[in-house]
C-alpha cells in the first residue's frame, strides 16, 4: 500500500510539474517574464525540460550571460533534455558562433524521439529566427520537417517570422494567415500579420490586427503596448485605455511607472510628468534609466525653461548609450541650441538627427529646419545647399521645391547654380512664368554687359506667357519688355525692334515715364537714320 501511495503522490508530482511547464509557457507567450522565471524556479531541477523555458525566459530579457550560467551550471543538463541543446545553441547564436550553434541543433535532433521532435524542430526554427545571427532559412527547413498532422499555428506563424526575416513580407503575411486559418484563437499570428502591416504604414490593416489579437486572447499584453504607442501621438485618452490594459496585463515594474510618466508629457501635464519622474529618481536613484532626465527634458521644455531642460538633455546624452540615442533628441537639442543664439551647434544637432533618423518625412523636417537657420543667418548659399538636399530626398518634389532652391542661390549670388535649378523648373513646368522669369534674371547677372544676350530668349518667352494676363503680370512684363528694348537698342542697334518693346510698356502702363523717354529718344534715333534700318 505505501507503495502505491508513494507512486501515487510521484504521479501527481509530476503531474503538477507539467502543469507548471504549461503554466510558465503561457506566461512567457504573454510577456510575463517574472511569472514565468518564478514557476520554471521551482520545478527544477527536476523537471529538465524546465531549463530550456528558463533559458528563453532570460533570452527574452536580454539576460544571454545569465542563460549561459544556468545551462553550464550541472554537468548533465545540456544531455537531460534535447531542448537544452536547443537552448544552448540559442545562446551560441547571441554570441555569434553559428557553427557551434548548429552543432548543437543537430544533436538535439539525433537526441530526440517521436514525442519531443516536434518542440525541438520548432525551438530550433525560434532560435534562428530570434538571433541575428540566425539562419532563416534553417528555421524553414526546421518546419518542413514537422509531420503535418502536428503543423500547428505556432509552427507556421515561425514559418512566417522566417520569411520576414529574409524580407520577404508577402509570404510572412500568407504564413500568418495560414496560421490563423488553423487556430484563429492564436494571438502571436495576427499580431505578426499587424507588425507587417505597422512597417508599411497601413494603419487599417495593422490597428485590425491588433484588435484582431485581443478579441484572440485578452491576456495578449504585446497588442495592447502597440494600441497604446499608436494612440500615445494621437488620443491620449484611448492611449490611456491601453496603457491601463497592458499594466494589467503584464508583471508589476517599474517600466510601468516610467510609461505612466511618458503620457503625462503627451497629455500636456508637465508639472505632473516633472513630479512624478523626480518620485522616480529619487526612488531609484542612480539605477534610474537615462530616459527620465530626457522626459524631464521635454517637459521643462514645453513649459518654457530653456536653461533647465539643456542642462536635463545634457545628463540624458552622459548617461544614455549613443546606440539608444534616437533623432527626436538630437532635434530637442538644436532647438535649444538655437534658442541660445549657439546656430553652429544646433547646426551639428539637426544634421545627427538627419544622420539617425530613418523616416524620410522627418529627415526633411530636420533639413528644412537647417535651411530655415542658414537663412536666418543670410548665409543663403548653405540654405540652398539643404534646399537642393530637400528636393533630391523628396519622393515628389514641386515646384514651390524648385522655386525656393533657385531664388535661395540667387540671393547668394551663385548666378550659375540659380540659373541650372531654374533651367530644372522650365522642364518641369513649360507652362509657368516664374521659372523663365528667375532663369532671365540669373542670365542677366551672368551676362551683364548683354553682349551674349543670354537672358534673351527667356525674357522673351516671360512676355510670351505673361501676355496671357497683362494686368495680373503687369509688373513682369515691364521688367521683360525693358530689358529687351534694352538689349535691342544698347547689342543689336535695332532700334526699331527696341521702340516696339518700350511701347509694349506704354500699352500696359501708360504713365511709364522712363518707357516715354527712351520711346523718345528712339524715335528721334529713326528719324535721324542711325541704327538699323528697321527690326528684323
Amino acid at each position: 500500500m505505501r507503495n502505491l501511495l508513494i507512486a501515487g503522490f510521484s504521479v501527481i508530482a509530476c503531474s503538477a510539474a507539467g502543469q507548471s511547464i504549461e503554466e510558465a509557457k503561457q506566461h512567457l507567450y504573454h510577456d510575463r517574464l517574472q511569472s514565468a522565471e518564478q514557476i520554471l524556479q521551482q520545478v527544477l531541477p527536476q523537471e529538465k525540460e524546465a531549463y530550456y523555458w528558463l533559458a528563453e525566459v532570460y533570452r527574452e530579457d536580454n539576460k544571454v550571460d545569465k542563460a549561459k550560467s544556468l545551462l553550464n551550471s550541472g554537468t548533465d543538463i545540456l544531455s537531460a533534455h534535447p531542448l537544452n541543446k536547443v537552448a544552448y545553441g540559442s545562446v551560441l547564436l547571441a554570441e555569434n558562433q553559428a557553427a557551434e550553434a548548429k552543432a548543437q541543433f543537430e544533436q538535439a535532433l539525433k537526441d530526440a524521439n517521436r514525442k519531443t521532435e516536434t518542440a525541438v524542430l520548432k525551438a530550433i526554427a525560434r532560435a534562428n529566427v530570434e538571433n541575428k545571427a540566425g539562419d532563416a532559412q534553417a528555421a524553414l527547413d526546421a518546419i518542413s520537417q514537422i509531420k503535418e498532422k502536428s503543423l500547428d499555428a505556432e509552427a507556421i506563424t515561425l514559418r512566417g517570422d522566417a520569411y520576414r526575416k529574409l524580407n520577404q513580407g508577402s509570404e510572412a503575411a500568407k504564413a500568418y494567415m495560414e496560421a490563423l486559418l488553423k487556430d484563429e484563437k492564436y494571438a502571436q499570428a495576427a499580431y505578426n500579420l499587424a507588425k507587417i502591416y505597422l512597417t508599411q504604414q497601413n494603419s487599417e490593416l495593422f490597428l485590425r490586427y491588433f484588435n484582431q489579437a485581443i478579441a484572440a486572447d485578452p491576456k495578449f499584453a504585446a497588442a495592447y503596448y502597440e494600441l497604446y504607442y499608436y494612440y500615445y501621438f494621437r488620443d491620449v485618452n484611448k492611449a490611456r485605455e491601453y496603457l491601463d490594459l497592458y499594466v494589467a496585463n503584464t508583471d508589476p515594474s517599474i517600466e510601468h511607472q516610467y510609461m505612466k510618466m511618458d503620457l503625462m508629457y503627451a497629455s500636456a501635464k508637465y508639472d505632473e510628468a516633472i513630479s512624478g519622474a523626480n518620485a522616480i529618481l529619487e526612488k531609484e536613484g542612480e539605477e534610474a534609466r537615462p530616459r527620465i532626465y530626457k522626459l524631464l527634458a521635454y517637459s521643462y521644455d514645453a513649459k518654457g525653461d530653456s536653461s533647465k531642460a539643456f542642462e536635463l538633455l545634457n545628463t540624458y546624452f552622459a548617461k544614455e548609450a549613443d546606440s539608444n540615442l534616437v533623432a527626436k533628441d538630437f532635434d530637442l537639442q538644436a532647438k535649444l541650441y538655437k534658442k541660445m543664439n549657439q546656430d553652429s551647434l544646433a547646426a551639428l544637432s539637426w544634421k545627427k538627427a538627419i544622420a539617425v533618423d530613418t523616416v524620410v518625412n522627418y529627415k526633411l523636417e530636420y533639413m528644412q529646419q537647417l535651411a530655415q537657420l542658414f537663412k536666418e543667418k543670410n548665409d543663403r548659399s548653405a540654405e540652398a545647399t539643404w534646399l537642393g538636399t530637400i528636393y533630391a530626398t523628396k519622393a515628389e518634389p514641386n515646384n514651390l521645391d524648385l522655386y525656393n532652391w533657385g531664388l535661395a542661390h540667387y540671393a547668394a549670388a551663385e548666378f550659375q547654380q540659380a540659373d541650372t535649378v531654374f533651367g530644372k523648373y522650365t522642364e518641369k513646368y513649360p507652362d509657368q512664368v516664374y521659372g523663365f522669369y528667375w532663369r532671365a534674371k540669373s542670365r542677366a547677372q551672368i551676362d551683364t554687359t548683354m553682349e551674349q544676350g543670354l537672358a534673351v530668349n527667356d525674357y522673351k518667352k516671360v512676355a510670351e506667357i505673361a501676355e496671357a494676363d497683362k494686368e495680373k503680370n503687369k509688373s513682369l512684363l515691364i521688367q521683360a519688355y525693358g530689358y529687351l528694348g534694352a538689349y535691342e537698342a544698347n547689342v543689336t542697334k535695332d532700334y526699331a525692334a527696341a521702340l516696339s518693346w518700350f511701347e509694349k510698356i506704354l500699352v500696359v502702363q501708360p504713365d511709364n515715364n522712363d518707357a516715354q523717354k527712351f520711346a523718345d529718344i528712339l524715335k528721334k534715333w529713326i528719324e535721324e537714320g542711325k541704327g538699323q534700318a528697321k527690326a528684323e
